[in-house]
């Protein structure tokens, strides 16, 4: 027979070896592959869930936004609205102020009017001191009245038969 090189032997058992490894490397690449798909299948589906809320969040961003640019219109119709009557009301007190400082007849009586009555309250309040200090001067020097007078009982007086009085009836001629 034949003798099997020794180098083809080894080779033949290497090639073996080599091809059960390649057998157990597939088996692991076909493995990883499967996980690779199904990480990409969920990458796929997180990416279509983040499309899907990022589509939602640009809808509330434009409503927002919406929103935001009509409150702006309102405050600048406040704010126009508000300048104008400022204005108006600053017309209306400068007309007072003018009409106030005019020298309107009936305004110069009536203040003088009004001058003249204080006057008069002043020294009828000054009277009224000076009163109202007499009267507690003569109220320390002057006795009370029961001391001072004494007092007579009346008898009832009646009819000289003893018959009592009876008023007298108002006439009706008057």
């Amino acid at each position: 027979m034949k003798k099997i090189n020794p180098i083809i032997a080894c080779l033949a058992i290497l090639a073996y070896l080599f091809l059960l490894a390649g057998c157990d490397a597939k088996k692991k690449a076909i493995q990883e592959a499967k996980e690779a798909r199904s990480e990409a299948a969920k990458v796929k589906k997180a990416l279509s869930k983040a499309g899907t809320e990022i589509a939602e969040l640009n809808e509330e961003l434009y409503a927002a936004k919406n929103m935001r640019d009509e409150l702006d219109q309102q405050v600048q119709l406040l704010k126009v609205e508000r300048d104008k009557a400022v204005a108006q009301t600053l017309l209306h007190q400068e007309a007072m102020q003018a009409a106030a400082n005019t020298d309107d007849p009936v305004v110069t009586a009536l203040r003088t009017e009004i001058a003249q009555l204080k006057q008069l309250i002043a020294e009828q309040q000054r009277i009224i001191a000076e009163q109202e200090a007499a009267i507690a001067q003569l109220a320390e020097t002057v006795q009370p009245a029961e001391e001072m007078v004494e007092v007579i009982e009346v008898p009832e007086m009646g009819d000289v038969a003893g018959e009592p009085n009876e008023p007298a009836e108002p006439s009706e001629t008057l």
